[in-house]
């Protein structure tokens, strides 16, 4: 009689404890996306992709070049991160970098602001919290050189790195 009801209790013990996990117990999806810039040819009657020689980005008050890109690479589109502390990020992008004989930057930088909204979204137990950025604009800095010419928006929402969304012609 006691090893039955024993049993019984082990059954339920065991069934209540592996009816209370969820699918989601492993994270899949849990990750604040990326921000997504494809390059284009400014001068195109049609809209082409253009590489940008010697590629090199750094943040604002680094001194590091950000590491979800090649170093000095010839890209077409590139996935930067954007800062969840703040509604801000600002990257120095450097074309043609190089540096002299004493070691100093000699590409011709542009520096371009990103604002927009933080937007904390729920993905599961599993996963917590992940940031979506709302709203997203562009600030870009002029000086008498320029190797950016235009700035479009194509996706002011970042939840997705799937899509591209921002065009920076050249």
């Amino acid at each position: 009689m006691f090893v039955k009801k024993t049993g019984i209790l082990l059954f339920i013990l065991v069934s209540i404890i592996t009816s209370s996990c969820e699918k989601d117990d492993i994270c899949v999806d849990g990750e604040t996306p990326l921000l997504v810039l494809e390059f284009f040819e400014f001068d195109a009657a049609e809209e082409t992709t253009k590489t940008v020689s010697k590629l090199r980005i750094v943040g604002e008050g680094k001194n590091v070049t950000v590491s979800t890109i090649a170093d000095r690479s010839d890209l077409q589109s590139i996935t930067l991160p954007l800062r969840v502390d703040e509604t801000v990020t600002t990257y120095h992008f450097i074309v043609n970098s190089a540096d002299d004989a004493n070691g100093v930057e000699t590409g011709n930088t542009d520096m371009i602001a990103f604002n927009y909204t933080n937007k904390e979204v729920y993905v599961s137990r599993a996963c917590g919290f992940v940031m979506h950025f709302d709203a997203l604009s562009t600030t870009l800095e002029t000086d008498a050189e320029n190797w950016i010419k235009n700035i479009e928006i194509a996706e002011t929402l970042v939840e997705n790195q799937a899509v591209t969304h921002v065009k920076i012609y050249h």
